[in-house]
């Protein structure tokens, strides 16, 4: 199944390499994707609260945890604690394998955790299993899908 449109991904990470990475691994997959890079949890909220005004928010938010100013825990709790935004899904994507971390995450509401990857290779295959879940497999509030 595919969507209409291309799954939408907000992503907040404030290593600039990572984020480069990031977007290059999820291209290098031919389906489309539309990503939205923020260097931080504050941006990402203000980004978050711009599309909430246009009617346009994204899909999926990928979701370091150590980021300066609001980390990504300080970022799950809030998003979840707005009737507008509680339902979409956030996943970590993260350095962190400490389990208090992982604990915590789930608790508060992540849909899921992921440690990243060590290569490029992996980071590939992460944004690929990403975009297969997200955009083919599981339904997201206000996506539609129809048979390919």
């Amino acid at each position: 199944m595919r969507h209409a449109d291309p799954i939408h991904i907000f992503i907040a990470d404030d290593d600039a390499d990572d984020r480069l990475l990031i977007g290059d691994a999820f291209a290098e997959d031919q389906e489309p994707v539309r990503l939205s890079f923020f260097q931080d949890g504050n941006h990402l909220l203000s980004g978050l609260s711009e599309a909430l005004s246009l009617n346009s928010l994204p899909d999926l938010i990928l979701l370091d945890l150590n980021m300066p100013g609001k980390d990504g825990h300080e970022v799950i709790v809030e998003l979840k604690s707005n009737p507008a935004l509680r339902k979409l899904p956030i996943v970590v994507l993260t350095t962190s394998s400490d389990p208090r971390d992982i604990a915590v995450c789930y608790d508060t509401g992540a849909s899921s955790y992921i440690v990243k990857p060590v290569t490029y290779e992996g980071l590939i295959d992460v944004a690929r299993s990403l975009k297969n879940y997200w955009a083919e497999t599981s339904t997201l509030p206000g996506k539609s899908h129809q048979h390919a």
